[in-house]
């Protein structure tokens, strides 16, 4: 019996070693999607399994006790459970959190202009201007394409979503600039100072943008300048109107460079051709400027960049003058123009970085109407520090504080106004990620005039949700605060001015894949505090005016871009709707101001050709019209101009002399034929009116871009052309 029971215990005792527990159940990820090929496994041994194509698992053990479940799964956080393991079966539902992901994160969008996914945020490359018909290689005339955004006129200027052209302001490596812009005269049109190849990109932002910028009531163009160029190389750019060079130099091991070029431009030959409209020529526009950049590796992480820019420019001609016809009135402008800007960026730590720089503009505009000087000048000297830090991977912070100092000066004959401006500013802004669908940014921005003699605080607050892999949608809201213009501050001591303000809700929607963007943003913006013109000051001879206006703008901007549905492809199609109005400068009411037109349609195709090695483009524009003055209306500015069509096509045809990378092109604005009429313009009286239009109706222009590469890197013309335009 005893030897019975010795058995009978040693059986149980075997039985028990090798009683089996099951262990079963699903995985899936926060969003109840099942997690095929997810990896389960008891720690520090080989029992597991792997999920199959609906996220169910099973598998058994003879481990007994306490024990560790690990489940992992590429781009999810691993999940880890203590289980009891006594020969029963297991149920579990596991639930995996997504693994933050910069790459796959949703991005803040709102008002942020994207049409590309490369991070995000560059809109249009260099190469996506220059190759946009009509846009002649301006980086504002390539804009002018995109939602929102609208040339009025012959006006410089960018004006967005029923916003002046003083509301947009213009950003290079962080720095405000003013007079981005060739200087000009009114009726006469001009384009942009910088040119697009300076540039890694462009980010157009309509609105809602980051509490790093201020002083912008509608919008924000923000450029930043290439870093270290890939190679030494020089270059002729050569057209019946100008001819330009330049010439880039790496050394000291590829850690500096220098570089530098002149354009001369004379338009006299184009005058011969093309006779404007709107004015007679006494001299044609002769202008030269020239620039300076250097690079330098401070470190491996650290880069400093150096760019300066002079102008020199000069016209005169003879235009009609509205209140006394036949008479004209003969003006001439010479302009002088410096820039200066230097910039510092280093990584400070793994987790703390910083950007710092310097900048200096000057611009003198000498006009003569006449024998009556009207000249101005401004000068502006600004500094800006930013830091970053990586709190963890899903929080961020940066925050900074700029200074401007800015001295503005106008003439009126004998007479001189001037205005000097002291203004600070400072920020502070989070990114916040909560997964990597749901972000949010929060910022608030502080400013003090010493001209105004006033503080303001926006706060900013932007929202984004990741609907699917490619798809997202984003809110932003935010005050944006402006001193007002130079011309109303030189009057403005007897009746001090605030800060004009605007503030701004926005709801988007986009899809972005590498070769496909659609998207749909509707806006509300309201202004409060606009300046005014109130009663005329007999007794000092100019306008009194104060902060009394207001208005809003609201609408719909569509953007789809494609790069795929046709080889060798690349169009797109943008569209928006305004509906906006305002009380502000002499208006005596609110109405529709003279630069809002209710609809504008853009549609940009470009083709590759690779059989001849040629790009060919087209760009259509339609505006459905401008509000005008007319003093015999009953209404204030109750007439619409005509609606405005133009065509305009390029080709670039890219090939080789003499070994060197060489790019003839040529543009067609206009193509149609059609007139191109703004509005009309009336005598104070009523009784006198001219057309307002565009100088020339139709231009055909052409030349010729060879890039020199030197030693080694003339390898880069080995490769093929096609490769090249890509």
């Amino acid at each position: 019996m005893k030897k019975i029971f010795t058995l009978f215990l040693s059986l149980c005792s075997i039985t028990l070693t090798f009683a089996q527990t099951t262990i079963s159940g699903n995985v899936s990820d926060t969003k109840k999607e099942k997690l095929p090929g997810a990896n389960i496994i008891i720690k520090d041994t080989y029992d597991g399994t792997t999920t199959d194509s609906i996220g169910n698992f099973t598998f058994t053990t003879y481990e007994t006790g306490t024990q560790i479940l690990i489940v992992s799964f590429i781009g999810y956080e691993n999940y880890s459970d203590t289980i009891k393991l006594s020969a029963t079966t297991i149920n579990l539902d596991i639930v995996l959190k997504e693994m933050f992901n910069e790459l796959n994160a949703v991005v803040i969008s709102a008002g942020a202009f994207e049409a590309s996914d490369e991070k995000k945020n560059t809109i249009l490359k260099p190469l996506d201007i220059v190759t946009t018909a009509g846009a002649e290689g301006d980086i504002y005339g390539a804009l002018e394409t995109l939602p929102g955004a609208s040339k009025v006129g012959n006006d410089d200027g960018l004006y967005v979503r029923g916003g002046s052209d003083y509301e947009t302001k213009t950003i290079i490596d962080g720095m405000p600039v003013n007079n981005p812009y060739f200087s000009t005269v009114p009726d006469v049109p001009s384009r942009g100072r910088f040119q697009p190849f300076m540039f890694k990109g462009t980010v157009f932002s309509t609105g809602g943008y980051s509490a790093e910028y201020g002083q912008a009531l509608s919008s924000a163009v923000i450029l930043n300048t290439e870093d270290m160029p890939d190679f030494s190389a020089s270059g002729v750019s050569i057209a019946p109107i100008f001819l330009g060079a330049f010439h880039t130099q790496k050394f000291n091991k590829d850690k500096t460079a220098l570089g530098g070029g002149f354009n001369y431009t004379n338009l006299a030959l184009f005058d011969e051709v093309y006779n404007p409209a709107t004015f007679e020529w006494i001299n044609s526009v002769e202008a030269i400027d020239g620039s300076l950049f250097f690079r330098q590796k401070t470190s491996q992480t650290g880069l400093l960049k150096v760019y300066f820019q002079k102008e020199s420019s000069n016209f005169s001609l003879r235009t009609l003058d509205i209140d006394s016809l036949p008479q004209t009135d003969d003006i001439e402008l010479g302009n002088n123009y410096n820039y200066f800007n230097a910039s510092w960026r280093e990584l400070l730590t793994d987790k703390w970085g910083v950007n710092a720089g310097v900048s200096y503009s000057k611009n003198n505009d000498d006009i003569v109407v006449d024998g009556f000087d009207v000249g101005r000048a401004d000068e502006t000297y600004q500094a800006k520090i930013t830091f970053n830090n990586e709190i963890t991977k899903k929080i961020k912070i940066r925050y900074g504080a700029e200074y401007q100092n800015q001295h503005f000066e106008q003439k009126a004959g004998i007479l001189n106004f001037g205005i000097d401006d002291d203004y600070f500013g400072t920020f502070v802004e989070s990114d916040i990620f909560i997964t990597n669908d749901i972000a949010g940014r929060i910022g608030v921005r502080a400013e003090y005039s010493e001209a105004l003699g006033k503080f303001n605080l926006a706060p900013r607050v932007s929202l984004a949700y990741k609907t699917s892999k490619n798809a997202q949608i984003s809110f932003a809201y935010g005050d944006f605060y402006q001193t007002p213009q130079p011309n109303y501050l030189y009057v403005a001591e007897t009746n001090p001015l605030a800060y004009e303000k605007a503030t701004h809700y926005i709801l988007n929607y986009q899809y972005i894949t590498n070769e496909r963007t659609f998207r749909i943003e509707g806006y509300y913006k309201k202004y409060s505090d606009l300046i005014t013109q109130d009663s005329f000051n007999l007794e000092n001879f100019y306008f009194d005016y104060s902060n009394q206006g207001y208005g809003f703008a609201q609408g719909i901007d569509l953007f789809f871009r494609d790069k795929k549905t046709i080889k060798y492809a690349d169009f797109w199609i943008s569209y928006s709707f305004l509906d906006t109005k305002r009380k502000f400068s002499n208006y005596p009411e609110e109405v529709t101001p003279t630069f809002a037109a209710q609809n504008i349609l853009s549609l940009v195709y470009k083709h590759y050709i690779p059989s001849i090695n040629t790009q060919v483009g087209a760009t259509y524009r339609y505006i459905s019209g401008w509000p005008y003055y007319n003093p015999n209306a009953e209404e204030f500015l109750s007439d619409i101009s005509p609606a405005l069509h133009n065509l305009a096509v390029n080709a670039s045809v890219l090939t080789s002399l003499w070994g060197n990378f060489t790019v003839f092109f040529i543009s067609w604005d206009n193509v149609l034929q059609l007139d191109q009429i703004y509005g009309y313009q009336y005598s104070s009286n009523g009784e006198n009116m001219i057309v307002s239009q565009a100088p020339i109706k139709s231009t055909l222009f052409f030349g010729i871009f060879m890039s020199i590469l030197y030693g080694d890197d003339r390898r880069v013309n080995d490769i093929d052309i096609d490769k090249s335009a890509e």
